[in-house]
């Protein structure tokens, strides 16, 4: 039996509940049919020309997108705009479109407990914690237990090693001794006072304003950001992975009979790129 869009949502409706997304959010089955088969999925980070061109040429039927398209309600959808002229493409393409997005941060084994993982903090807890289930919610906090600390600069080397970024930044002082770290991946600036309170030395996220690094330097707490694609490109990779087991999952619970695995192929967008220069652009001040 081939499997469906609407087999793939309840996947990942499993992997990041979705009532633990942020009420601004928009988030679940963005656009398609979810009774139509999901043959060939893509992750990707966000919807853009090259995402967009890669699925089209490789006759994709499902993208789980991080960040979610639209992000706001549309009154109408045309070539008249660049985000029109996407939507217009995927729909010609018969092309539906699934985005998580701070379900996935929240999450148990979302983004920010990947990251959690990866710094290998422990006493990890939620920074925000969901009223419903103290377990999960907006952001991480752990612990470094190492003998000697480790400072802020050191950690930041080590997420950006884990990560590959090019071009991260840290706000503070480098050399702060650092034994409590929280993690707020993409635009986590706003966490800059949860930080605070739950007795942070270091928040590490993807981007934060001038602002919010003023205000971490003002409490005393060290700012680390590795840029919003990098805090959580890694994390589609990882989600492709774990997608490639559904058919096994879906026999296993009896919730399909005989899937055909070789009807299904997920992977990671392999044209997605950040949409920053990877090197800084000399200018000609003479």
């Amino acid at each position: 039996m081939t499997l469906l869009v609407e087999h793939v949502c309840q996947a990942m409706a499993q992997i990041a509940p979705l009532r633990l997304a942020e009420d601004w959010d928009n988030v679940g089955l963005l656009l398609g049919d979810r009774w139509s088969p999901a043959r060939r999925v893509m992750t990707c980070l966000t919807i853009t020309l090259d995402v967009v061109a890669e699925a089209e040429d490789e006759k994709v039927d499902l993208i789980i997108a991080h960040h979610p398209f639209p992000f706001k309600a549309v009154n109408k959808i045309t070539t008249d705009s660049p985000s029109g002229g996407l939507l217009w493409r995927l729909s010609r393409a018969g092309i539906s479109l699934y985005s998580a997005h701070t379900a996935m941060d929240s999450a148990a084994g979302g983004i920010n407990e990947q990251w959690a993982a990866a710094l290998g903090l422990t006493d990890v807890k939620p920074m925000i914690p969901d009223p419903s289930d103290p377990q999960v919610g907006s952001g991480r906090v752990g612990k470094l237990t190492g003998p000697v600390p480790e400072t802020a600069a050191q950690i930041l080397d080590r997420a950006v090693r884990f990560c590959a970024a090019t071009r991260p930044r840290l706000a503070g002082v480098p050399d702060r001794p650092v034994r409590r770290v929280g993690v707020a991946c993409g635009s986590g600036g706003s966490f800059v006072s949860a930080a605070m309170r739950a007795g942070c030395d270091l928040l590490l996220t993807g981007e934060a304003t001038f602002h919010a690094c003023l205000e971490a330097e003002n409490t005393g707490i060290s700012l680390g950001m590795v840029g919003h694609y990098y805090s959580e490109r890694f994390a589609m990779d990882e989600l492709a992975r774990r997608l490639r087991s559904l058919p096994l999952e879906l026999q296993k619970s009896a919730k399909m009979t005989h899937p055909d695995p070789q009807d299904y192929q997920v992977w990671a967008s392999r044209r997605e790129k950040d949409v920053f220069l990877d090197q800084p652009m000399s200018v000609d001040r003479s």
